[in-house]
């Protein structure tokens, strides 16, 4: 397919069919957030899989949305693995990192017909003490993945694109 039109066809899915997802389909999109690039190539990325029904109990117990989905990908990074731009006060590079390491899983979800949505709505400490992750990972967002019910469908705001005439500016 062609990446643009991949793009544009992306949508947040939040109506997930009771379809499972086969681990080689699981694999290849955790290989797409594997081979993405990270500041130094530290690779401080850390994906939490929550598939059995247990390990979902515990991610949903407080969490703001249930999409009902097969598959979360709890996405986080490592604070002692992160690299620090000594130009800008030692900004660390985690948030950076995760969010290009979660958009290449989306793609690549969307490349395989399964629907995924960016859930950033979440208490990272709340999800870290449910699903017992450790002190030196941050949490930033949480990937829903599955394939999409029959009903699922873009949300109204999808096709809304401002110009490039007022995002962009050539100096």
């Amino acid at each position: 397919m062609d990446l643009l039109k991949l793009i544009g066809n992306r949508y947040s899915c939040r109506r997930y069919s009771t379809q499972e997802l086969n681990s080689e389909v699981l694999d290849k999109v955790l290989e797409a957030g594997r081979l993405a690039p990270t500041s130094h190539n530290n690779q401080p990325q850390r994906i939490y899989v929550v598939k059995s029904e247990k390990a979902k109990e515990k991610l949903m117990k407080d969490f703001a949305y249930d999409f009902k989905a097969p598959c979360y990908l709890v996405c986080g990074y490592n604070k002692d693995e992160v690299w620090k731009n000594d130009f800008n006060g030692d900004k660390e590079s985690g948030e950076i990192d995760i969010s290009i390491v979660m958009t290449h899983m989306l793609l690549m979800a969307e490349e395989l017909g399964l629907g995924a949505c960016w859930i950033g709505r979440m208490n990272p400490e709340t999800v870290k003490k449910n699903l017992e992750i450790s002190d030196n990972v941050e949490i930033v967002a949480v990937l829903s993945l599955g394939y999409h019910r029959e009903d699922d469908r873009p949300s109204k705001l999808h096709q809304i694109r401002r110009s490039n005439n007022e995002l962009v500016k050539i100096l």
